[in-house]
């Protein structure tokens, strides 16, 4: 068995309330992810989903249980991940390239260097022509683009992703889904991909992850896609397997969506 990329045992997380008292977001969960896997993590708003990618992140601390990293026990910020936010995290002061070569900056990369390596992951990601443009000057999608390349030009060896194509138009979202499998498939790196969306879950992922409604989420179902790669995420939703695997998973989301908001109704 080799070493998972990520390891969480018994994980348990509580915050303050404005009462005294204490909320557990999630309770005892255990999860490996193992090295160059691509794993969804889905569940209804509210159940921990952002927690555990930033417990991974090193952002936060579980109150009890441990998180290791390649064998090693995580005591800070996890320094093998990158972190794509829901929100975009380009600098609005920064051009394209600037924003792009700002990690091998910050990682002391003389600049021709980096200057050299953020037009290769420019034009990688389609951005070419873009350079010295400001982001309040992109669309949605470019953004998204700069973004994806100001993450993945550090190399990082685990990527963490927040619903990034959330705010994206049905359109955009699956090109970017598209362009994002193509990077994936190239490098193998292991990415901890949250959504919202099923569909998209199944598209991209080899592993979908259900959490349970808080408080004290768990794991309530973890479901191998077992899809050929490589996929076309527009075309894939029309494969049987593929209608049938989100049967499955619905049948454990649902219940816990409806128990979510029937909470959110008391």
């Amino acid at each position: 068995m080799t070493t998972p990329a990520v390891s969480c045992r018994k994980i348990t997380v509580r915050f303050a309330t404005p009462s005294g008292g204490a909320h557990t977001v999630i309770g005892d969960i255990s999860l490996d992810v193992e090295d160059g896997t691509f794993v969804a993590i889905v569940g209804p708003s509210g159940c921990g989903k952002s927690t555990l990618l930033n417990l991974v992140a090193g952002l936060l601390q579980p109150q009890l249980g441990d998180i290791a990293i390649f064998g090693e026990p995580l005591t800070g910020i996890n320094r093998h991940a990158g972190y794509l936010f829901q929100q975009d995290a380009l600098l609005p002061w920064r051009t394209v390239l600037d924003n792009v070569m700002l990690g091998l900056v910050f990682r002391g990369v003389p600049r021709d260097e980096a200057t050299q390596r953020a037009r290769q992951w420019i034009a990688r990601v389609g951005l070419t022509g873009f350079e010295d443009r400001f982001p309040h000057l992109l669309s949605g999608g470019m953004r998204k683009r700069a973004a994806i390349a100001q993450s993945w030009i550090v190399d990082p060896r685990i990527l963490l992703m927040d619903e990034p194509f959330s705010a994206l138009d049905v359109q955009t979202r699956q090109v970017m889904e598209t362009e994002l499998l193509d990077l994936w498939q190239e490098s193998r790196r292991t990415v901890l991909f949250i959504t919202h969306d099923l569909e998209e879950a199944i598209a991209l992922a080899d592993r979908v992850v259900v959490l349970s409604a808080g408080p004290a989420a768990r794991i309530k179902g973890d479901y191998p896609v077992a899809l050929a790669r490589p996929r076309d995420v527009a075309e894939i939703r029309l494969d049987p397997e593929f209608v049938e695997l989100y049967r499955q998973i619905w049948a454990d989301l649902r219940d816990e969506v409806r128990q979510s908001q029937a909470q959110g109704f008391r």
